[in-house]
């Protein structure tokens, strides 16, 4: 890989079913007190203490699995420059969650709820609105979620990030990113290039929800950090890069066993509660504020320098910036700068190239994720 590192930052101190997998995540057993006796009393109790050990651990119930676990898909936040992306998209969404085995609540009444509850940002989604959504509308996760990219040219672009959320605690259970162009299916004497948006659209969901079936991952308890991200700032001449960046750090952070990412709702909750309106950075004042309300162990802040889609013979492009803030302490655990190249990591012909800027971002940021494994948190 060629990525650039600038030196002067330092830090300063089995695949199945997505249903039945995220189930493990999902499931709690539910008891209430019974008074007909104290066998039936014990016997709940030891059915509460069984589930909240298989819980902590990842793991649920098998008979869960047979019944269809009821979800909310919100509407995903558009960040591209076309007004129907997301009508075209979203039902597309819904039939695949469907398609692996989930009960997606029907529109009319979610939008009843967003509209009581005062609810317009939709791609994120804070603990307390998470919480009365699980109790009124009877839904154990929420899938919500970016459009990232949406182009039908010659050379269509697709790409997504997406969450499931619980609504029990506002936790994260899995989430996602895919980004292809039509011309990442190119094979010998360019066959193979797709040229309908539709067919992109298509692979692109393959893609992403096909990790739906590998979640969530099993981190043991006492060695993950909670990690909070701010919004990235964006000095870069494409609208909404910073959030893009910021929702693909929230990939990258749960994809790795030894990271929490917090929701980005709660984020956005404590950024409204305390006015604080700049990005890419957070003073320790507002730090400690953060710590105390989402208990989170380090802050992620940083800057979206560069981020092009490239044209042509020109490939796509993205530089970042980004510092780890000990939560705890006032101090930067690490931080660093990288940018990349979409024809970085060419071996022969167009073998290894990167085309779309989605895709050289997070290249980008699981390099970051991967460098903070080692840090010394002590």
């Amino acid at each position: 890989m060629n990525i650039r590192k600038n030196a002067e930052c330092r830090a300063q101190r089995t695949k199945t079913s997505g249903q039945e997998v995220v189930s493990k995540g999902l499931n709690r057993m539910r008891t209430r007190q019974n008074i007909f006796g104290p066998l039936l009393r014990t016997l709940c109790l030891l059915l509460v203490f069984i589930g909240f050990f298989m819980f902590s651990h990842g793991s649920g119930f098998a008979g869960a699995a047979e019944e269809k676990e009821r979800m909310a898909l919100l509407p995903f936040e558009n960040f591209t420059e076309d007004p129907n992306a997301l009508k075209f998209l979203m039902p597309k969404i819904r039939s695949r969650l469907e398609d692996k085995g989930f009960m997606v609540i029907d529109e009319a009444t979610l939008d009843a709820f967003l509209l009581r509850e005062r609810i317009r940002t939709t791609g994120c989604i804070g603990r307390e609105a998470a919480g009365k959504m699980g109790w009124e509308l009877d839904v154990r996760g929420i899938v919500l979620g970016s459009i990232n990219s949406f182009s039908n040219g010659e050379n269509p672009v697709v790409g997504l990030s997406a969450r499931l959320v619980r609504t029990a605690d506002c936790g994260i259970l899995w989430a996602d990113n895919t980004a292809f162009t039509g011309e990442d299916f190119t094979t010998v004497l360019e066959l193979g290039t797709i040229r309908e948006i539709g067919q992109l659209t298509d692979r692109v969901l393959d893609a992403l929800f096909d990790s739906l079936g590998t979640y969530p991952l099993k981190k043991e308890s006492g060695k993950t950090y909670k990690i909070a991200v701010i919004p990235f700032k964006n000095d870069s001449k494409r609208n909404d890069a910073g959030m893009i960046a910021t929702y693909l750090f929230l990939s990258a952070l749960s994809k790795n066993r030894m990271f929490e990412p917090v929701e980005f709702g709660e984020v956005r909750r404590f950024m409204v509660e305390n006015r604080v309106r700049g990005k890419g950075e957070l003073d320790y004042t507002n730090k400690d504020t953060l710590a105390e309300m989402t208990g989170v162990d380090g802050v992620l802040v940083g800057t979206v320098e560069s981020y092009s889609d490239g044209r042509g013979n020109i490939p796509p492009e993205a530089s970042i910036s980004a510092r780890l803030i000990d939560a705890r302490k006032n101090r930067i655990l690490w931080c660093n700068r990288y940018e990349y190249r979409g024809d970085d990591d060419i071996v022969i012909l167009d073998w290894g190239r990167i085309r779309s800027a989605e895709n050289v971002a997070y290249k980008i940021l699981s390099k970051i994720v991967k460098e903070m494994e080692t840090i010394k948190w002590q």
